[in-house]
């Protein structure tokens, strides 16, 4: 087979994945499926830039630590969607490109384990508080009510851990900050040493026993 046929070959089956992704989008799908077409469009942007940019650096990322993840649409009951989680990888380093994490959702099941509510952050958003009063510049100053704005409507909101999802996932699936002011509140977000332990033993339970 020429080069040239090799390539029309891939270009048949890439056109083939948009034509059945094309169709799924046009069932207008709930659940898993609602945000389809931002998940294929991200998808595509990011393996682009790993290819262009090569990172050759990563953040550095803290046991217990909370992030917010990409996990896109998978197959079946495979975790899908854009959740929050918790890091449980340990001794992470800027050259180390992957983490295991525990995907959060705020739903409860009998094989999810509840660990109250981590996303909101009293001192935290005290802190934003404090921080906006003290903001001359109009623009700065709504950036931080509108990150304030967002963690307290997860005020009440329980989060439970779905050890079952329990995922290695690339820091490039990370979701960026909205703004400075989230990227400063998310870095305070960490789960306590109890919470952990208590991960832990449900991991050990689910995965050795």
């Amino acid at each position: 087979m020429t080069t040239k046929m090799k390539k029309e070959t891939k270009h048949i089956k890439l056109i083939k994945a948009h034509n059945n992704n094309i169709a799924i989008s046009d069932m207008n799908l709930q659940d898993k499926f609602t945000e389809f077409e931002n998940s294929k469009l991200n998808e595509s942007e990011t393996l682009l830039y790993e290819i262009n940019k090569k990172p050759q650096n990563f953040k550095r990322y803290s046991r217990g630590q909370i992030v917010k993840v990409k996990f896109g649409v998978n197959i079946g009951s495979e975790f899908s969607g854009d959740h929050y989680a918790i890091i449980i990888s340990k001794k992470d380093t800027m050259k180390n490109p992957i983490l295991h994490v525990i995907p959060l959702t705020s739903k409860k099941h009998n094989y999810n384990v509840k660990i109250s509510n981590i996303l909101y952050n009293e001192d935290n958003i005290n802190s934003l508080k404090e921080l906006a009063e003290n903001e001359t510049d109009n623009k700065k100053k709504k950036e931080i009510e509108k990150c304030i704005k967002y963690y307290e409507n997860r005020k009440n909101k329980i989060s439970y851990a779905c050890i079952k999802h329990l995922k290695t996932i690339s820091k490039l699936s990370i979701c960026k900050p909205f703004n400075e002011y989230d990227y400063k509140y998310l870095n305070g977000l960490k789960v306590s040493t109890e919470t952990l332990d208590l991960i832990d033993q449900e991991i050990i339970k689910e995965y050795t026993m």
